[in-house]
């Protein structure tokens, strides 16, 4: 059996410390890609959320226009009663 130099030791270390790095770099490579698949879904999510809100505005500007369509046809229909009621008794007069 022959007995390790400290040579040997120190190039059983750098091949450890190689295979660690390896392990390392591999980390790195994965989590940048998952950070760049997370900040793709969020800004995804992002634009979707823009697109929803501004669906939502816009048919929130329609039910408001339609409201004062509907106001102004009541008032047009209550004045046309009125004023037929008012030619009603008017006749019976």
């Amino acid at each position: 059996m022959q007995i390790p130099t400290p040579q040997d030791k120190l190039s059983e270390m750098d091949a450890r410390l190689a295979r660690v790095e390896g392990i390392a770099e591999q980390m790195n490579t994965r989590l940048t890609g998952l950070e760049t698949r997370v900040d793709n879904g969020f800004s995804n999510i992002d634009t979707r959320l823009t697109y929803m809100d501004t669906r939502l505005t816009n048919m929130d500007t329609r039910n408001n226009s339609n409201f004062r369509w509907l106001i102004g046809l009541l008032v047009v229909v209550l004045l046309a009663n009125v004023g037929t009621a008012v030619s009603i008794i008017m006749t019976f007069a």
